[in-house]
């Protein structure tokens, strides 16, 4: 079984999605297992082209992308992977790695120093983002370089917790995938001193991750 699966739902009736890889508030199934795929956007592209298609619509049916297996908030047996969402963050700069282009990602991305808590973004937004700020970075090279992550819809885990003040604070554990856009390479590993390790030589689509994600509400005086 793949790690991801493309599940079909019943589409509500007048139900209009705001992009293809959408989910209804109110979710009738899954009625039939479309797909699997051990890559998040390979399941996501599944899902977008089933959404796409005029079968699905005259057959009302919709397609989402879970995690069979993992504990949802909506199904106790599936975590909801779409809709996603788009970051930008920042990552240490490796050292010898040269960018031919802005939209390049080094292929040691785990060096991730984790900075997600920025604005959401749709990901035409985010690419532009990333194109402008790494312009600027190869203009004058610094230590920092920048990245477009994609955030899954539902954590792995969430917990409140209270402090003495009534403040209530909520943490979830999210999975993130890092982008290598279309137009962008994995740049130049020539004088990188881990040449010869295997990252400078593999390709990849996308490497999850996870990410905390921490919000902090202090309750209203009564």
């Amino acid at each position: 079984m793949g790690r991801y699966q493309v599940a079909a739902v019943a589409r509500p009736e007048n139900w209009q999605p705001d992009c293809l890889d959408d989910v209804p508030l109110e979710l009738a199934g899954p009625v039939e297992v479309l797909g699997e795929a051990d890559d998040l956007f390979a399941a996501v592209e599944q899902a977008v082209s089933h959404n796409e298609s005029p079968s699905a619509r005259q057959r009302m049916r919709w397609a989402v992308v879970v995690e069979p297996g993992a504990h949802g908030r909506i199904w106790p047996a599936a975590r909801l992977c779409t809709p996603l969402c788009y970051k930008v963050t920042a990552i240490w700069w490796p050292e010898g790695w040269n960018p031919h282009t802005p939209l390049d990602v080094p292929n040691c991305v785990w060096q991730d120093q984790g900075r997600t808590s920025g604005q959401w973004l749709n990901y035409d937004e985010a690419e532009a983002a990333v194109r402008g700020l790494n312009q600027q970075c190869m203009n004058t090279p610094g230590t920092t370089w920048y990245v477009v992550v994609a955030v899954e819809n539902e954590p792995f885990s969430q917990t409140i917790s209270y402090d003495q003040s009534g403040t209530e604070t909520t943490v979830e554990v999210r999975r993130i995938h890092v982008i290598r856009p279309k137009d962008g390479g994995t740049g130049d590993c020539t004088y990188c001193p881990a040449r010869d390790f295997p990252c400078a030589k593999t390709a990849w689509t996308s490497q999850a991750q996870t990410v905390t994600a921490q919000r902090s509400r202090v309750p209203e005086e009564e």
